[in-house]
């Protein structure tokens, strides 16, 4: 019989640790998405405007390799927003409902 509580208890544990995956994943998802559509619509519009610079400038530019450079900011910056978002919803779980009264009585209402 105890092989029947090993195996619910393992089913349990392995169905929360599944749906937390799906979350996270949905979370990571529905964030790069709404994001990348966003960073892609900046990346056109910056690498649009080195087009009206005079020719010389383009060459430099062209040189510089910034339009490379402004694909890897755009890159770590969706990265960022993605991660902040992960995280963002992982602290709704961890966030107390309850928090520790001051103690020095600073922002209570009596006066």
């Amino acid at each position: 019989m105890w092989w029947a509580l090993l195996a619910s208890t393992l089913f349990e544990i392995v169905g929360r640790l599944v749906t937390t995956a799906m979350r996270y994943v949905g979370v990571g998802a529905v964030s790069y998405v709404g994001i990348n559509f966003v960073v892609d619509e900046l990346k056109n519009y910056i690498l649009a405007n080195f087009v009206t610079a005079p020719v010389l400038v383009q060459h430099i530019l062209g040189l510089l390799k910034v339009d490379i450079a402004v694909n890897i900011i755009l890159a770590a910056v969706t990265t960022r927003l993605i991660l902040a978002g992960i995280d963002k919803a992982a602290d709704i779980r961890r966030n107390p409902v309850w928090r520790k009264p001051n103690p020095s009585g600073q922002g209570s209402i009596e006066a």
